[in-house]
């Protein structure tokens, strides 16, 4: 790959700390702009602006108005910067943001609100040109809760396409969202994966050992991410009360959990550990860990709702473990049904194959599940498609 003479900040709202999809994916794309002799870094907003930020999250989803606001996050800072390399974390303030992004030719920012928000209030005009990563779906299929509602009012809304009109082009990493920015946003848009490395992250789990213990005559299956309606932890629960309800399965299976999030979710899955001896609940685990973790499992169980391109199935299926997920845009561009896991269409059908797989009735092949991720997410192509994205956008 040809050195790009380009530089690039990678921006979003949240501290690098929060430690989710996106964080994780902003700190690996940099990482390896950078090896790849292109200068590349992540800027966020700075504490004091977070926290406020945070506050008012809290006013108007928990009615939190004066209480404590804890907003350490679930990774250390030291270990991010570490994973960063040779690339730089800048926190900005709300004064300082726009003379920081001024340093670099080309902006790529996540597609929250609050993000395009903030470039709005600087001016589209003022800043170098902004190309914008659908990292939170657009609309979710699925909406219970208040918040998912509101989502999916705020993004059909005539203010979002206001506030993402001013973007060179849209960065989509799956077919789904591709579709609806071609149509609702009438936008230049490209469709590229994330980038994966199989050999990074068999190397990440042969040098970050854990020291839990997992039974090893047990079928171990796992559940990583937060604890939320988006994760679908309600089918989790469910899942665990089917294993529950047979002793022979129970005696089989190894349930274990990683993540936190919502308080009700949170003692909900504590309980459950508390009553079933099969069901281990471990909280937040730094991410370094987790190929590790994911090496010494038999089946990643991924109930989400919706998704664009989750991380953590990309890296499950790299280190070989089959997936269960619903067939939902991101786990169906990422999966092949039959080959690599289970696409299932409800929750009956996603019970239904997990006990298939604790019950030794179907099998899969590691070597044809981290073909596919090479095939699909060779990391060489992708880092070029992205550099060629953000250089014809100049």
């Amino acid at each position: 790959m040809e050195n790009k003479k380009f530089k690039v900040a990678l921006f979003m709202l949240p501290l690098l700390t929060q430690g989710a999809g996106a964080e994780k994916y902003f700190i690996e794309l940099a990482k390896n702009f950078r090896d790849k002799g292109v200068e590349a870094d992540v800027i966020t907003m700075d504490e004091d602006f977070f926290r406020k930020f945070a506050r008012l999250l809290h006013i108007f989803t928990r009615g939190n108005f004066f209480g404590k606001i804890d907003i350490s996050g679930r990774e250390r800072e030291s270990a991010i910067r570490d994973q960063l390399g040779r690339s730089r974390w800048l926190k900005a303030s709300y004064k300082d943001l726009g003379k920081t992004l001024r340093n670099y030719d080309v902006i790529y920012s996540k597609n929250e609100v609050v993000d395009l928000i903030l470039l709005k209030i600087i001016g589209y005009k003022k800043l170098p040109p902004i190309v914008v990563g659908v990292h939170t779906p657009i609309s979710y299929p699925e909406t219970r809760s208040f918040n998912s509602k509101l989502h999916n009012c705020l993004y059909a809304s005539f203010f979002y396409k206001w506030l993402i009109g001013g973007a060179k082009c849209v960065h989509v990493s799956n077919s789904s969202a591709l579709r609806v920015i071609d149509k609702e946003f009438k936008l230049k848009s490209e469709l590229i994966y994330y980038p994966f490395s199989i050999r990074q992250i068999l190397d990440s789990a042969k040098k970050n050992k854990c020291d839990i213990e997992f039974d090893a005559d047990k079928k171990n299956f796992i559940f990583v991410g937060r604890l939320g309606e988006q994760k679908g932890i309600d089918v989790l629960i469910k899942i665990i009360r089917k294993i529950s309800g047979n002793k022979v399965l129970a005696g089989k299976t190894g349930i274990n959990i990683f993540g936190s999030g919502d308080e009700a979710y949170q003692n909900a899955i504590k309980k459950m550990a508390e009553e079933n001896s099969f069901v281990r609940y471990f909280g937040h685990v730094e991410h370094k860990f987790m190929p590790d973790i994911l090496s010494r499992q038999d089946l990643l169980v991924a109930p989400s709702k919706w998704e664009t391109l989750p991380y953590v199935i990309l890296e499950a299926q790299g280190m070989g473990l089959p997936v269960i997920a619903f067939d939902i845009p991101g786990p169906s561009d990422i999966m092949i049904d039959g080959l690599t896991g289970f696409l299932v269409k409800n929750e009956e059908e996603f019970i239904e194959k997990t006990i298939s797989i604790v019950q030794n009735e179907v099998k899969f092949s590691r070597e044809e599940i981290t073909k596919n991720i090479e095939k699909k997410f060779d990391p060489d192509i992708i880092y070029g498609q992205l550099l060629d994205m953000f250089e014809d956008n100049l």
